[in-house]
């Protein structure tokens, strides 16, 4: 009877040590099941799935200067991102929306990135994205009205520091952040020309739109056709109470070499954050 009631136990305690381990792989693959959930941002600083909602994933790597891109209203969109060292999808970071000059088209696009983005951008921890303009249609040419959905693209993976996007445009750039910005003003920070104007009566018109946020416009001597809009658009959001600064830089043409390491324009857009 002593032998049955030791066998008995020895049984029952054998049963409860094998739930038990039971128990515990369940657990172990259920941890193992989280951590390799594909939605969860990869440690890395590449893109992922993580809350894009009907957004397709963007196009970065963390660190660097990367290709990419989008549809935008039935439109592909090329665009070339900037992000700092540890940055993941979702994160909030101060961003640029930074448009190219020229023709806008990606070797544009890729060239303003490089020379004078690339090196601020990183150290100072801002995201910064531009968009080449499709077919060669400029962004105050009839691209512009693609903006409103690349921005909800960019704040579909980054959510920008503020509420809103810092824009900044050289030559035609700077044109077309003006059609841009007295369109959609609730959508930007700060506006940065170097150079740029608005560039119709209608853009003059609307620059009562952009008193609420500080506008930066950079000029060079030498760049005569470019000084006396500049000059009236600066003289013309100071009389509506807005935050100006115009600089006429000295011995300087229409590319500005001054402000080519990127430097005092990220210092303008610091001090706007």
């Amino acid at each position: 009877m002593v032998g049955a009631m030791t066998r008995i136990a020895s049984l029952l305690v054998v049963i409860l040590l094998a739930s038990a381990c039971a128990s515990d792989d369940s657990t172990s693959t259920e941890s193992n099941s989280s951590e390799s959930d594909p939605t969860t941002s990869a440690d890395d600083g590449e893109s992922t799935a993580t809350d894009l909602g009907s957004h397709p994933e963007p196009s970065f790597t963390a660190g660097e200067r990367t290709f990419g891109e989008v549809t935008i209203d039935d439109t592909p969109m090329e665009y070339i991102t900037i992000v700092p060292d540890g940055f993941r999808t979702g994160d909030s970071a101060p961003v640029l929306l930074a448009l190219p000059p020229g023709g806008q088209g990606i070797e544009q696009t890729t060239s303003i990135m490089r020379d004078v983005y690339q090196t601020e951008a990183l150290a100072r921890g801002w995201v910064v994205v531009s968009p080449a303009a499709p077919d060669g249609e400029l962004f105050f040419q009839g691209s512009e009205k693609l903006i409103p959905g690349f921005i909800d693209f960019i704040e579909s993976w980054v959510s920008p520091e503020g509420g809103g996007v810092h824009l900044a445009g050289v030559s035609n750039g700077g044109i077309s952040s003006f059609r841009i910005a007295t369109l959609h003003p609730e959508r930007f920070r700060s506006l940065t020309a170097f150079p740029g104007f608005p560039s119709s009566a209608d853009d003059v018109l609307a620059l009562e739109e952009l008193v609420a946020i500080p506008v930066h416009l950079f000029v060079g001597d030498g760049d005569v056709s470019w000084i006396a809009p500049m000059q009236s658009a600066a003289n013309r959001l100071t009389d509506l109470g807005g935050d100006v600064t115009y600089e006429v830089f000295p011995n300087e043409g229409h590319i500005i070499g001054a402000l080519s390491d990127g430097v005092r324009i990220f210092d303008e857009l610091d001090a706007a954050r």
